[in-house]
């Protein structure tokens, strides 16, 4: 009696029907689990920013901003910050007009054509030497094909406290 090794032809038909199968309930859950890791990681940079921005005006003792940025040098004066956004020292006091001094850090655009837009049509965000920012702005980003509760709110207090809390789209 020989012995055979390997697959029959049924076999391999059986084994690549099962994995199809299983691939057509898997890929969209995948798209699902790609879309939420993608709005935690862009809510989670903005995060970084705005801490990053606190921190540093503490440091520094003067006046630090976040803006829009398409360019990553200069404030778009937009109120779309999905273009990317920089933290820089802001030579301006007071008041709505920001003056770049000294760019610290630089955030490109985001992926996946999202859209994230600050309370108030907000251009700027600036920190005070002391670390407040006298009143509170909510930044809300949503991704392309938004479901549930992708979308997250990003809440800073007067104080500078930042914390975020998923939404509905």
């Amino acid at each position: 009696m020989k012995k055979h090794h390997g697959f029959t032809l049924v076999e391999l038909m059986i084994t690549i029907a099962i994995a199809a199968i299983v691939m057509t309930i898997a890929v969209p859950s995948f798209n699902t689990t790609i879309q939420n890791s993608r709005i935690t990681t862009q809510t989670n940079e903005m995060v970084s920013a705005i801490n990053l921005a606190r921190m540093e005006a503490i440091h520094r003792g003067t006046n630090v901003s976040l803006c829009a940025s398409s360019n990553q040098s200069s404030c778009t004066g937009s109120n779309d910050w999905s273009v990317g956004w920089i933290v820089y020292e802001d030579s301006v006091a007071a008041g709505a007009t920001t003056t770049v001094a000294e760019v610290i850090r630089v955030w490109g655009a985001m992926e996946g054509s999202p859209s994230m837009t600050a309370s108030n049509s907000a251009t700027f965000i600036r920190y005070q030497s002391n670390g407040t920012l006298g009143a509170g702005r909510t930044l809300t980003h949503e991704i392309s094909g938004c479901t549930n509760t992708q979308q997250r709110v990003i809440s800073i207090s007067a104080a500078g406290r930042v914390s975020t809390a998923a939404a509905s789209c």
